[in-house]
């Protein structure tokens, strides 16, 4: 014996410990501390990070702001109507020579041009729906990065051991922690 232990006795070590900690008969209990522990230590690392006790709270002022909202309103737009053109243009796949095989890249790129001109259009819609507009907006845009989080992350870390997975769940846990924090309900 060196008076090491392998990876397997630190995992069933941390699962035990989790489950005397939190019985198996209280579901509830034990989601919240799975769940909580990853907020928490992701609200800590962004602490360190900003240098603020609010954590995210720079960040999500600095996303709110109508400028960079109508950027990534646009950037998002035109990457949608982009495969939206490359989709099209795949009808057109048949036609003969040139023309049928240049069909869903200028339609792709057509379509990015366009969507590239649509900031504009974005900053008058929220200046039109201005107090709904600037309260809903990080809430759409956390609700996207909650999504990206959850479809790379979270979903695919289910065969995963039980300390890594928990490190998965940390992202979405912050952002869940964060959005409920600052999230503009207060003003609703």
């Amino acid at each position: 014996m060196t008076g090491r232990m392998g990876r397997a006795q630190i995992t069933a070590g941390i699962v035990s410990a989790a489950t005397a900690l939190v019985p198996q008969d209280s579901k509830g209990r034990r989601w919240l501390v799975y769940n909580g522990s990853a907020a928490l230590t992701g609200h800590g690392a962004l602490w360190l990070a900003t240098g603020s006790p609010w954590g995210a709270e720079p960040l999500m002022a600095a996303a709110a702001q109508p400028a960079s909202v109508a950027n990534c309103a646009m950037f998002a737009v035109t990457c949608a109507v982009a495969y939206g053109g490359w989709k099209a243009g795949g009808f057109l796949r048949g036609l003969p020579g040139l023309v049928g095989l240049a069909a869903r890249p200028a339609a792709a790129l057509g379509a990015a041009y366009w969507g590239q001109g649509t900031a504009p259009l974005i900053t008058d819609a929220m200046a039109a729906t201005d107090p709904w507009s600037s309260m809903l907006l990080p809430l759409i845009a956390a609700g996207a990065l909650a999504g990206v989080c959850w479809w790379a992350l979270d979903s695919r870390s289910a065969a995963w051991r039980p300390p890594v997975r928990w490190a998965a769940r940390i992202p979405l846990a912050t952002l869940a922690l964060g959005v409920g924090l600052y999230a503009p309900g207060g003003t609703l």
